[in-house]
């Protein structure tokens, strides 16, 4: 066959509707036809205006749980000022207090029933006393920084018995929290510079024992930790893993129990206080639990 016939023959077949190929037989894909392509659309915004209906009341679910509407009853309190900023506070520091003052503008007494925070770290504290028009009341935010470096900013809601269920005023307090140089907020306890994981420790009366109290020295110098050898029972014996700990060096209080040296009675908890901390005896004990049948029954 001639070239310029295979041309010829080539552009008929391109320029001919697949639909009349082979005599006609092939029909049109049912992905063109005209009623499902409408009725695919039509679904398709429909899911679409579905969808974006409901991130629209997520959002507004969100907004109202953070910033809820001011109740009209919150004008008859005045701030002094709503926003607190703490500016830096270091991780390990004592948890600082910030103070909002309000005063009653209104005709009627007004008394804070409720204070509520977007964070546990931010404890409230406020008196429940009915406050007079044309006087004073306060409340008191403390902050607890450890476990919450970096940036924050957390909302406070003030309900009162004029209120309803809507807040009478929002208030904020932001700041930043420098991080440790050391992981404290891993430590739940703290006695002085020394941070511990827990203050109790509990054996079975019958057997045996040895409980680990993991710790670190939060402080600058280091320290040696061990037990006052005058109040400690002969069934018990502690020891810290290393003796001194560094200043930010983690530890093990060692606590061994032996039954064969318990007497014939003794308490089901045993204090034991720790040598090597300035602090009062009773802030440096930590509670040994004798988990014991027959010692109870005696």
């Amino acid at each position: 066959m001639r070239p310029g016939y295979v041309i010829s023959a080539i552009a008929a077949i391109w320029s001919c509707p697949l639909w009349m190929m082979a005599g006609g037989s092939v029909s049109r894909p049912a992905s063109v036809i005209p009623s499902r392509t409408l009725a695919d659309s039509l679904s398709l915004t429909e899911r679409n205006a579905a969808d974006s209906t409901e991130l629209d009341r997520r959002e507004k679910t969100i907004d109202s749980l953070y910033c809820p509407e001011v109740s009209e009853a919150g004008a008859s309190m005045h701030f002094r000022t709503k926003v607190i900023d703490t500016g830096t506070i270091d991780e390990t520091a004592v948890p600082p207090e910030y103070g909002y003052t309000w005063t009653n503008t209104g005709d009627r007494p007004v008394t804070v029933l409720k204070v509520s925070t977007t964070c546990g770290c931010a404890v409230p504290s406020f008196d429940r006393q009915p406050v007079a028009p044309g006087k004073s009341g306060s409340l008191t935010i403390t902050y607890h920084p450890k476990g919450h470096p970096g940036k924050f900013e957390r909302r406070i809601f003030v309900y009162t018995d004029l209120s309803g269920s809507r807040p009478a005023a929002v208030l904020s307090l932001k700041g930043y929290v420098e991080a440790a140089d050391v992981p404290v907020w891993l430590y739940r306890y703290r006695m002085g510079n020394l941070c511990l994981r827990r203050t109790s420790v509990k054996f079975d009366g019958q057997k045996k024992g040895v409980e680990r109290i993991m710790c670190m020295n939060a402080g600058d110098t280091p320290l040696t930790i061990g037990a006052d050898a005058g109040l400690l029972p002969p069934f018990l014996t502690l020891r810290c893993e290393p003796e001194t700990i560094p200043p930010g060096g983690e530890a093990d209080i060692v606590v061994s129990y032996d039954p064969g040296a318990v007497p014939m009675r003794m308490l089901k908890a045993v204090p034991v206080i720790l040598t090597g901390l300035d602090l009062p005896p009773s802030q440096r004990t930590i509670q040994v639990e004798i988990i014991d049948e027959t010692n109870i029954r005696r």
